[in-house]
């Protein structure tokens, strides 16, 4: 059992909601604020049959700002109408009586993206645990269809891919930007009392009750897209295993099931040790100031894995597979040292400066996890992970080339000094704060080269913004953006600056003057230049080598003193109003000979560092800035010019090592060769399911518990890979208490430990490079444990490899559940966009996917003895519950389910499944 969450203390302002009731056009719905009219559309939905009603939240903003609920609203179907309401029910007590019986009488309630939603609702009471049983979820069904799908499942996707909404109804993100917000500004700073912003919150809601649709295999919508792709005939495998309609509907409402199940217990919420982040910041300070220092006297900068890695290499300490990038520059992105920080390491690549690296990396990430839950915990006193079923599919790498920079407060910067917390301009032309930093290597590219020339070259799943013909915004990747759409690579241009002349302020007229004397600068330089070059030989006062020695080391005299620092003209214009700007490029634009011509205006100036200023300068004013090199300095073309997309060329640019940030606000200015341009954010949000060992101690049982235990299955992945290949020794082997990964690795050289962990590689799709490097092998060696362990294990190899044959056929695996799993991945070449199946993971996606087949009939299985109370983790083959239930628990994990029975009965062998039972104590631990 658990304690309850406090109820969360908000500080709403006092505002109320237009009242109106009018049927909109653009969302085919009636759209309701109004008291009256609300109470007589639910007393009509009560006298109706109960049926689904949709539901979703606005809030002021993520993280520990979700519980800061400005409105729910509903929508529901009665006859042929759609209607959709709007409650404030955390300011206005008769609008939660109203919620509820909304809530009471739904057979369904149905969320896009529950696991946001329910902790708050049930937090403030508005939700009950009955209400969360009636859980259903669009998110979670668009999970099984196309399960290999890099991006694609929000709300907006999936509503223009059902068309269940016009293109042209008003989002939130259009909300904000009309006012002038960026987008976590705006969810702090809107409110009910904005008519737009209720309209916006409204369509919402009416398109996740469209897109939930009728479910089942005969209905419309994506529950019914969902049952639908598990029946479909090349469903299976060898023919056998499609499900029948009964059997596909069952497993698409289970799943369903599954979820309400455990976002009920996280609803709840667990008890944090507050005082946990202190104690190991204190536990763990000396051997982080250690390694620190042993890295330092190495010359290496703590955290930054491109000195590690040059360093071990010129110590030759560095395998000899260690990938490269294309212009064979040593990889030290996060993929390249995962041997290094992994959670198993070879002890063939320990050395000092290693495990260093190693104990600085992990005890930051590890601090970073637990300061995070207690900050979490904030508004309730508890947790509430947003734990996401099937959520651990492919997320795409919504990323750059690693040439690319980023425009921070500091500077123009590379990946590897890159920040978190550092502060980068956004989509509306405001400072927005840096969250986290992705680095990917080896990521496929692709080029986008638009209407007007330019290329631009990022991962398929990258994210740009783009403005439709009536000047809506979206955040999106370029292959799903419309060919009328066009694309912005700037801040919006800012009316209203002040146009110069008499009424210039003192620092107006010193940015003119500044702008002035810089373009000035640049023609004295042409100047000598030209005279160094074509002078007469007795009249020439300096040489080209002298001349440009000179310009060196005046620095940027024109903007500041002259011993500043040599980007201080950059933070400059980062710290100038926009006025100020205005008047800079309006100095400069003056006195540039033909500086404008057709829109367009070259602005000379003396160096690169003069012209990225000018460049950002333009930028923030809403203008496109590109910085050519010229032999006396640098040019700076500014112009409004929009890039279309109706012609746009894509073709595939190989692959490369990525990066992106997370910002609060979703964009971010990146700077290229010729300049900054405005792009889309990445998404990053620490999981549950991915918490490291020594931060679990964070989170404790509630005081009144008899204290907690852990339930795990022994080798669960090559358990259900020996019973669905129908390996009877493999099996008589673990069901005698025997070890049958020892004479593997006996017979390869290697421990039994590593025998385990290298046939779990091959699962995943390990080639012999890799594991040369992750285990410190020859290739001849890693060849050798390679083909001895195929050769001990010939049953289970047999199915890996018809997995990966049936992968290649028609593109997915299907689990032993039914559920269809995918590896089809899209990349253009040549101008087309080209499908392919990434067959070598087809053995993981039916193992790891059968595993989580065995985890959920165990949930739903304890859920049915009512036991779900004493239920609080799941951990990949993990189960933590109270004590009190331990064993029920075991017997239940230790059950096979039938879909295991069936597929052992199938080969004639008993299935089997072995598990262990350990105590842990009032907190959760690593046992």
């Amino acid at each position: 059992m658990s304690d309850e969450p406090n109820v969360p203390v908000v500080d709403l302002p006092r505002v109320n909601a237009v009242e109106f009731q009018f049927y909109d056009h653009t969302v085919g719905a009636h759209l309701v604020t109004a008291d009256k009219q609300m109470a007589r559309w639910i007393d009509e939905l009560r006298s109706a049959p109960p049926a689904a009603v949709a539901v979703d939240i606005e809030t002021h903003g993520l993280d520990v700002n979700k519980f800061t609920i400005t409105c729910v609203t509903v929508a529901f179907e009665l006859g042929q109408d759609m209607v959709a309401l709007l409650f404030d029910p955390l300011r206005r007590a008769e609008h939660r009586g109203m919620l509820a019986r909304v809530f009471d009488h739904a057979d369904r309630l149905v969320f896009h993206g529950a696991s946001f939603d329910i902790a708050p609702l049930y937090a403030h009471r508005l939700m009950t645990k009955a209400h969360i049983r009636k859980l259903g979820d669009t998110l979670v069904a668009a999970r099984m269809v196309g399960t290999n799908a890099k991006a694609g499942r929000t709300l907006e996707d999936l509503a223009n891919v059902f068309r269940v909404m016009d293109d042209d109804r008003t989002s939130m993100t259009e909300v904000f930007s009309a006012r002038g917000l960026k987008k976590d500004d705006g969810w702090r700073g809107t409110d009910i009392d904005t008519p737009t912003y209720v309209v916006g919150a409204l369509s919402d809601t009416v398109a996740t009750k469209r897109l939930w649709g009728v479910p089942g295999v005969n209905g419309h919508g994506i529950m019914a897209k969902a049952a639908r792709y598990l029946t479909a005939p090349t469903a299976g495998f060898g023919g056998h295993g499609v499900l029948t309609t009964t059997d596909a509907e069952a497993l698409v409402e289970d799943i369903q099931r599954v979820n309400a199940i455990v976002l009920e217990r996280t609803a709840r919420g667990y008890a944090v040790d507050k005082e946990f982040p202190q104690r190991f910041l204190e536990e763990t300070a000396e051997q982080t100031r250690a390694a620190a220092t042993t890295l330092a006297e190495a010359g290496i900068r703590p955290g930054n894995a491109a000195d590690l890695v040059n360093t071990l290499d010129a110590r030759g300490l560095l395998h000899q597979q260690w990938p490269r990038t294309d212009t064979g520059r040593l990889k030290a992105d996060k993929k390249a040292l995962e041997v290094f920080t992994g959670e198993h390491i070879s002890d063939a690549l320990k050395n000092p400066l290693v495990m260093a690296h190693r104990a600085v990396f992990d005890n930051e990430k590890d601090r970073g996890y637990v300061e995070k839950v207690v900050e979490n915990a904030g508004p309730t006193g508890r947790l509430h992970p947003e734990i996401k079923i099937l959520g651990a599919s492919a997320t795409g790498r919504m990323c750059l080339p690693e040439n690319q920079r980023l425009l921070t407060r500091r500077g123009i910067v590379s990946v590897n000094q890159i920040r978190t917390g550092d502060r980068t301009l956004d989509a509306d032309g405001r400072w927005t704060t840096v969250r986290a930093v992705h680095r990917y290597s080896d990521a496929p590219l692709r080029r986008y080269t638009l209407d007007d020339g330019i290329e631009l070259i990022c991962t398929p799943e990258h994210r740009w913004v783009t403005e439709n013909t009536a000047g809506k915004r979206k955040v999106q990747p370029l292959d799903r953006a419309r060919q009328s759409d066009h694309l912005r690579l700037t801040p919006p241009v800012t009316p209203g600056v002040c146009g110069g002349g008499n009424s210039m302020t003192a620092p107006q007229h010193a940015a003119y003057t500044i702008g002035r004397v810089t373009v000035q600068l640049a023609r004295q330089r042409t100047g000598e230049l030209s005279d160094a070059l074509c002078g007469p030989a007795e009249t020439r006062r300096a040489t080209v080598t002298s001349l440009r020695e000179r310009w060196q080391t005046e620095g940027e005299t024109c903007w500041v003193p002259e011993h500043a620092p040599r980007d201080t003209a950059l933070h400059s214009v980062c710290d100038k109003s926009l006025d100020e700007l205005w008047n800079m490029l309006e100095g400069a634009s003056h006195y540039a000979t033909n500086a404008s011509h057709a829109g367009v205006t070259v602005l000379p100036t003396p160096n690169r560092r003069y012209a990225e200023a000018f460049a950002l300068a333009g930028y923030r004013l809403g203008l496109r800035s590109l910085i050519f090199d010229a032999p006396a300095g640098a040019a700076v073309v500014l112009h409004r010019g929009r890039s279309g997309l109706a012609n746009m060329v894509v073709s595939d640019a190989g692959e490369g090592d990525v990066w992106c940030v997370t910002t609060d606000s979703g964009t971010f200015t990146a700077w290229g060769e010729h300049g900054p341009y405005l792009t889309g954010n990445s998404a990053s949000k620490p999981e549950i399911q991915q918490f490291p060992k020594r931060a679990r101690g964070v989170i404790v049982a509630d005081s009144g518990a008899e204290g907690w235990i852990s339930a795990d299955w022994k080798s669960i992945e090559p358990v259900v890979l020996a019973t669905a290949a129908g390996d009877r020794q493999f099996i008589a082997d673990m069901r005698a208490g025997m070890d049958p990964y020892e004479p593997v690795g006996q017979a390869a050289g290697i421990d039994r430990k590593l025998a385990k962990r290298k046939m779990l590689a091959d699962m995943y799709g390990q080639g012999l490079k890799a594991a040369s490097l992750q285990y410190g092998w020859s290739l001849d060696q890693a060849r050798f444990v390679q083909n001895t362990i195929r050769g001990s294990l010939p049953i289970l190899y047999k199915l890996i490899d018809a997995l990966k044959a049936q992968s290649k056929s028609c593109g997915h695996v299907t689990t032993l559940t039914g559920r269809v799993v995918d590896q089809k991945f899209s990349f253009y070449e040549g101008g087309r966009l080209v499908s392919d199946v990434a067959q070598r993971i087809a053995p993981n996606h039916f193992c790891q996917g059968s595993a989580l087949d065995i985890m959920h009939y165990a949930i739903l299985e304890l859920d049915r003895r009512g036991l779900s109370d004493h239920v609080h983790l799941w951990m990949h083959d993990e189960i933590v519950a109270d004590k009190e239930i331990a064993e029920e628990l075991a017997e239940v994990m230790a059950t096979p389910p039938p879909f295991l029975e069936a597929v052992a009965q199938y080969h004639g062998i008993e299935a089997f499944l072995a598990v262990d039972v350990n105590a842990m104590g009032s907190r959760w631990e690593y046992v």
